[in-house]
Order: structure tokens, then sequence, then C-alpha cells
């Protein structure tokens, strides 16, 4: 009966981890997108004489019409002239700023000349949204390491705690893993370097590493340490985590949880870590592993999706696809990129997905006067 028991509660801490890592996703992941596109159309005299003035003057009303439309400031201020308000005058001034442009049409008669425009304006371009995307994870064999000073009572559970880590990802609703517990992944970079004379490469094969795929290994210290003249055990869970196919070091986050146990003295250690206290600490390192994955992971989501960029067949395409997360239509940023006859100083390019498959996508920049040869091998980096 107790075993039924035991097991019920197991299965309720499994669902209850489920639905609180999905609630805290759903707080810190609110529509705080500094992104939208916009229509504008901006005007200015004809000046049949000079008709690129006509053309600069127009586009630059075109592109403080659509600034606006992604907010604005009104400050507000009277005219005063011998103590008496003449009349009452505000200054409009745009909020966000128009980071790329295509020009949709141009048109004059008589008297003026007419230009519309498509535009993306934003805020912060360092400002990333942290929304729920499928993560592809291939997780590797971790380790446990254990200080010789620990005791033994408290140092076999470490085991569990490990093989709890490896529950707790698998269960995440968003993401998607490939289990390789068995395999190194340091075995796995060597057997990708030459699979022709490594045993594991040849009986079990490489994994794939897809560029927009990572590698995560999970690794658990524990040693004693004393505080205050009182005995710790300092648990330390971190996770290395590897990107694309190179398994390059995206980064490595470690979390702590210190236990506090004291022994009055070494007679009394048997009395002090009893049963009772060692569940406790127990259900301490649990909710702990539970908090940890959760940020670890709510992290990765606030990642920027980004790749890289090629010419293939004539087309622009990125190494990212569905299974990234990447959607139609979805705003992509390039640096770097020099426009010649911009109206902006920014050297940032703004591309959108054209067509969306697993593992790739084609894309198409805003503005045509962009050539696709000078976006070869730059990186894209997508936003909300």
């Amino acid at each position: 009966m107790n075993k039924i028991i035991l097991k019920f509660i197991n299965v309720c801490k499994i669902f209850i981890f489920i639905a609180l890592f999905t609630f805290n996703f759903a707080l810190y992941a609110q529509d705080n997108s500094n992104f939208k596109q916009v229509e504008a159309t901006g005007r200015s005299i004809l000046l049949p004489e000079n008709i690129e003035t006509s053309r600069k003057r127009a586009l630059e009303d075109a592109i403080y019409l659509a600034a606006l439309q992604g907010g604005a400031n009104v400050n507000g201020f009277s005219a005063i002239g011998s103590n008496t308000i003449i009349n009452d005058q505000s200054i409009i001034k745009p909020t966000n700023r128009v980071l790329d442009f295509k020009i949709l049409s141009e048109t004059q008669n008589k008297e003026y000349l007419t230009i519309k425009i498509s535009a993306i304006v934003g805020s912060e371009l360092s400002k990333q949204n942290c929304k729920i995307r499928p993560i592809n994870i291939n997780l590797f064999k971790g380790s446990i390491t254990v200080d010789t000073n620990v005791p033994s009572e408290v140092a076999r559970y470490t085991s569990l705690w490990y093989n709890k880590t490896y529950e707790f990802i698998s269960i995440l609703p968003n993401v998607n893993i490939n289990n390789f517990q068995n395999r190194q992944l340091n075995q796995i970079i060597k057997s990708s370097q030459n699979p022709s004379f490594d045993y594991n490469a040849i009986t079990k094969g490489i994994p794939e590493m897809h560029p927009g795929n990572y590698s995560l290994v999970p690794k658990i210290f524990l040693t004693k340490t004393n505080k205050n003249n009182i005995n710790y055990l300092l648990l330390t869970i971190s996770f290395d985590l590897y990107k694309g196919q190179k398994i390059k070091l995206e980064t490595s986050k470690s979390y702590n949880l210190l236990i506090n146990y004291q022994l009055e003295s070494k007679f009394q250690f048997l009395k002090n870590v009893s049963t009772l206290h060692l569940d406790k600490i127990n259900q301490n390192v649990n909710n702990h592993l539970s908090e940890s994955i959760n940020s670890f992971f709510y992290d990765i989501n606030c990642m920027p999706l980004e790749g890289k960029l090629i010419i293939s067949e004539g087309k622009l395409q990125v190494d990212l696809g569905s299974k990234q997360g990447l959607k139609q239509k979805q705003i992509g940023l390039v640096n770097g990129i020099k426009i010649q006859n911009s109206m902006l100083n920014d050297s940032i390019l703004i591309v959108h997905t054209e067509d969306v498959f697993d593992n790739y996508s084609t894309l198409l920049p805003l503005n045509d006067n962009v050539k696709l040869t000078n976006l070869n091998d730059k990186i894209v980096k997508f936003v909300e």
C-alpha cells in the first residue's frame, strides 16, 4: 500500500513540475515585441527642376510618418506674449525608429510627388522576446563529482539526483530530446573528426548535429563546506550547452544549493543525518533541480534564434526551419550591411521568411536594392 502511495506522489510531482514550467513561462513570455511592419505615405511639393530633392523630401516624410506609427511622444507648450497665451503648440516625436524600408510606389502630379513605403519600425535591438519555441536537444552523458569528505549517506543520493535531472528535462513541454545518455560528447567530437577509425562511430553511428540544434551535458557536484562554523553541503548542478554541427559552446550555467546540516560531533552523525532528514534533503534537492532546469530552459528560449545565410540556387536561405521555431513571414535582422542611397544611418538589413521547411527556410530582403551575394555567410538574428 505504501508503495502505491509513493508512486502516486511521484506522478503528482511530475505533473506539478510540468504545470509550474508552463505557468512560469506564460508569465515571462508575454508579448513584448519591439518590431512592427507598417505602411506610410509621404508627400512633398513637386520641384520640376529638381525631382531628386522632391523625392528625398517625400521619402523623409514617409519615414517620419512610419516611425510615428510605432509610437510617439506629444509634448505641449504655450506661446506667451505680454503675459498672455497666444496659442498652444505641440511637438510630436517618434518613440521608435525605422530600421529598414521598401518603396512600394511613387507617383506625381502637377503639384506633389508622393511615395508609399513599407517599413519595419522598432525600438531597442538588444531586447529579445522570450517565447516558447521548439528546442531540439541532443542529451549526452554527464558526470557526478562527489568530494570524499561528503557523508556517504548523502553521497549515495547523487545518482538519484543525476537521473532526476534527465527525467525533468525529458518531460519539458517544448523540448525535443535525442537521448544519448550512454555516450560522451567529447567522444562524439573525436568520432566526427575521424569516424573511420572510431569503434563507437562504426557501431553506433554519429548523432545528427543540425546547425540549429543543441547538445547538452549536465553535471552534478557535491562538496562539503563551512560557513560561520556551520557545516553545509554545497550542491551544484551545471549545464554545458553546445550548438550546431561545430559543437560550439554556447553557454555554461551553474545553480547552487546550500544544504544545511549540523554535525554536533562525529559520534552523533547517524542521529543528525536520520532517514527523515535525508528525505527532507532529497526533497529540497529535487525542488532545486526543477527550478534550475526551468530557469535554464527559459534562458534558452530567450536566446536569439540565429543562423548563417547562404545563397543556394539563386535564393537566400538560412539553416533554420519550423523544427527550430521559425514561422512564415518572421522578421530577421542582418547587421553590417551597407546599403547605397539609403536614407537610414544604420547598417541593418531586414529580411523575412518566404518559405519555411523543416530544417531550412528561404528569405527575402525588405530592401530591393540589396544584392543577395552581399549577404552570403552573414548571420541573421530572428525576432518575433
